[in-house]
């Protein structure tokens, strides 16, 4: 066995032993397998948040992206740390208040639960097949991600990689839940966030430093464009990179793997100070991922695949040690499963509260509870890993294109104004979900249109746009202020 190989499967074994010790501190209860009793502390919740938000996308997609994209890509940070405080900071007290007075679970339940019973109910079929549908998608890319992986670091079968990583993410899941998450969420953030800080500075040291990874950097074929903060581009081609990078932030207010931490943490000051703390890490590791990609086009050159450039470092000898290279493959892996794991609980929580217990109103035993909750996520996941297996993609385009989109314009913009709107109606949220999702959706079938905008940007503005003229032409007096909103505001 390689060296690469030795370390890769030593963090993977600690990883899987850490989820398993976290089900001793677990107890037989929903609140409990969901959101870890709410008890998490600042640091568990703000890295576990990060880690959960910033998937294969970061360390294959983006780095890939970045290879070919180069400067212009650094835009995607501030955009990305403002979108973070905004959650923290601004949505955050609100949704952790609103999710204890409601006793609610999921981020659908608080959206459904602030409306009247007729409502509340489409609301919630609505959010509910906007979790699954886009959830498994989303973890359809995370597991292309770990079979790209496997791929390129063990010469595997890209199958084998895929049924690897689903196994490795189900393991730990399963039996310890939330807490398990969480926990291991916690120590694959500090991978990720190791191994993109210090893979950029061993290229460019390798390269000669900083002088001489600009001077070759400005010497390639595309400097025009790997060089530009604007990437070269003007007029409508401006407009679309700037509508791309701008926009994507738009969609962490509709991540519900993401906001169940905000909903489990212990109280306002965990908030605050895990917003710090999450906005703090994501803004280097996108940083680091950038500049990963760029320096790996300088050292490199041609590729036919960048999103395997973090492969390709980890397994060249002479770059790295082997047991190095094992550790970050095991990054790759730690920013995939950070996210998978989430996605896969909260499409479980989607089926067994949020549709059997809320819509259905069917009143499950404890164990049976907990026995749909684990089937269900099992059945997302088989669905999920039989979609990647079925086409090898573009990471950065997989999520982009749906998982991201759809839960961002389908979720956040009703997140948003239900939190934060107290004349907010049900109607108007129930057609903005609708809206939101669909516009998403079509909007990405049209190459021309989505080449000029990305499509989150007119699928989240439409959504908030369509809430606000509805609530206002047909005011609903029965709805009650959200929690956390006085009738002052």
């Amino acid at each position: 066995m390689s060296a690469v190989a030795i370390s890769f499967v030593v963090y993977t074994v600690a990883i899987g032993l850490l989820g398993i010790y976290s089900a001793k501190f677990s107890q037989p209860t929903d609140s409990d397998f969901l959101l870890a009793d709410r008890g998490l502390g600042p640091w568990v919740a703000g890295l576990s948040a990060a880690a959960s938000a910033e998937s294969g996308w970061v360390t294959l997609g983006l780095v890939g992206t970045a290879y070919k994209t180069g400067i212009g890509t650094f835009w995607l940070v501030p955009a990305t740390g403002l979108a973070f405080l905004f959650n923290w900071f601004v949505l955050g007290p609100k949704l952790r208040r609103a999710s204890v007075d409601q006793n609610s679970l999921t981020v659908v339940d608080v959206i459904a639960s602030r409306y009247q019973p007729k409502w509340a109910l489409w609301i919630r079929f609505m959010g509910i097949a906007i979790v699954l549908a886009m959830l498994t998608a989303y973890v359809a890319a995370q597991l292309n991600s770990a079979g790209k992986t496997f791929t390129g670091t063990f010469d595997w079968s890209y199958s084998s990689g895929v049924l690897v990583g689903t196994g490795i993410i189900l393991l730990y899941t399963l039996i310890g839940g939330f807490r398990a998450v969480s926990w291991t969420d916690v120590v694959q953030a500090i991978f990720m966030i190791a191994a993109v800080t210090l893979i950029p500075f061993l290229l460019i040291n390798r390269i000669g430093g900083w002088s001489i990874f600009w001077e070759k950097l400005s010497a390639l074929e595309d400097a025009n464009v790997m060089t530009s903060i604007f990437a070269d581009k003007s007029g409508w081609a401006l407009l679309g990179f700037m509508a791309l990078w701008l926009g994507i932030p738009l969609g962490n207010s509709g991540q519900p793997h993401s906001l169940i931490r905000l909903m489990a943490a212990k109280d306002d000051q965990t908030v605050r100070r895990g917003g710090l703390i999450c906005t703090v890490w994501v803004m280097v590791l996108f940083s680091g991922a950038i500049l990963t990609g760029i320096a790996a086009k300088v050292y490199f050159g041609a590729m036919d695949d960048p999103e395997n450039t973090m492969m390709k470092i980890a397994t060249d000898g002479e770059l790295i040690h082997g047991l190095l290279g094992g550790l970050f493959v095991a990054a790759i892996l730690a920013a995939i499963c950070s996210t998978a794991d989430s996605q896969l609980l909260v499409s479980s929580s989607a089926v067994s509260h949020d549709f059997l217990e809320r819509v259905m109103g069917v009143k499950l035993s404890l164990k049976a509870r907990m026995v749909v909750e684990r089937v269900a996520l099992v059945l997302v996941a088989v669905v999920a890993a039989a979609i990647a297996m079925g086409d090898v993609r573009s990471v950065f385009d997989f999520v982009l294109a749906y998982g991201w989109a759809g839960l961002g314009a389908g979720l956040g913009p009703a997140l948003i104004m239900t939190l934060l709107w107290r004349r907010t109606t049900g109607p108007a949220v129930l057609v903005g979900m609708i809206f939101g999702v669909t516009v998403a959706v079509i909007w990405r079938q049209f190459p021309e249109l989505n080449q000029l905008v990305y499509n989150l940007v007119p699928a989240f503005f439409g959504s908030l746009v369509v809430i606000v003229v509805i609530s206002l032409l047909a005011p609903n007096s029965d709805d009650a202020p959200p929690n956390g909103v006085s009738e002052s505001e």
